[in-house]
């Protein structure tokens, strides 16, 4: 992921407009992103599907694409700790400085020092993956942190909720899955590198999670079934 805007957007000292992201290939709109949530502005509402950190009860936790650390942080206040791996230094600046351990690395690469009780990847970042074809090593990935029964707490959106042909239209190369898109951040009139991301629906990430070795527990969904969350752990027989 290029990741200079969002870092340009979060160091930022006075509040630098509004920061979206556009798919290609589409017809849908820029969307706009939580920045004053990742900023700590008061009085913002929390994404929602923050609610599927109702799935962490306990335990030590690593959550994968951290962000400024605000999954970690609501965490925190129910009495669970953890830490956060995240590749944009501002990011990672702003998760130290709210008091929030935070490791700048990219997750296909780090190595925790202990497995733990849970993985989270909420805010989406199922779309780490970059690919179906390259998202149950991500799943096997996620799980190789984990202890003999932690499991994952994953959020999606999920592309067959979308209208009707508004991704990979016809100008677009042909794809396999239409969920394989490529996205970049827009600040301003100022536009970003395109960057791989995973759009899955229901029945496909229960598919990558069956060859990954792991099962889907519990599920919900918010925006209509646009975006989906699942707890994920390993399958009986794995």
């Amino acid at each position: 992921m290029d990741d200079d805007l969002l870092d340009r957007a979060l160091r930022c000292a006075h509040r630098p407009g509004v920061l979206s992201i556009e798919i290609e290939h589409s017809t849908l709109p820029a969307m706009p992103q939580p920045l004053d949530w990742w900023r700590r502005t008061p009085g913002v509402r929390e994404p929602i599907d923050t609610e599927a950190l109702d799935w962490v009860q306990g335990g030590y936790v690593i959550d994968a694409g951290c962000g400024t650390g605000r999954h970690l942080e609501m965490l925190a206040r129910r009495g669970v700790r953890g830490h956060g791996v995240e590749v944009s230094p501002a990011a990672v600046s702003l998760a130290t400085a709210a008091g929030v351990p935070c490791v700048q690395a990219d997750v296909f690469s780090y190595h925790p020092p202990h497995p733990v009780d849970a993985v989270i990847a909420i805010g989406g970042n199922a779309g780490l993956a970059g690919t179906l074809e390259a998202f149950p090593g991500f799943l096997l990935r996620l799980s190789s942190w984990l202890n003999e029964s932690g499991r994952i707490v994953l959020t999606c959106s999920d592309w067959s909720k979308l209208p009707p042909e508004s991704l990979n239209g016809h100008d677009s190369p042909a794809r396999g899955y239409p969920g394989d898109v490529r996205m970049r951040f827009r600040l301003g009139d100022e536009a970003g590198a395109w960057f791989p991301w995973l759009l899955v629906d229901t029945g496909t990430l229960e598919q990558a999670c069956t060859s990954a070795g792991l099962r889907i527990a519990e599920r919900k969904e918010w925006l209509g079934g646009v975006v989906h969350g699942a707890l994920i752990e390993r399958a009986p027989s794995a």
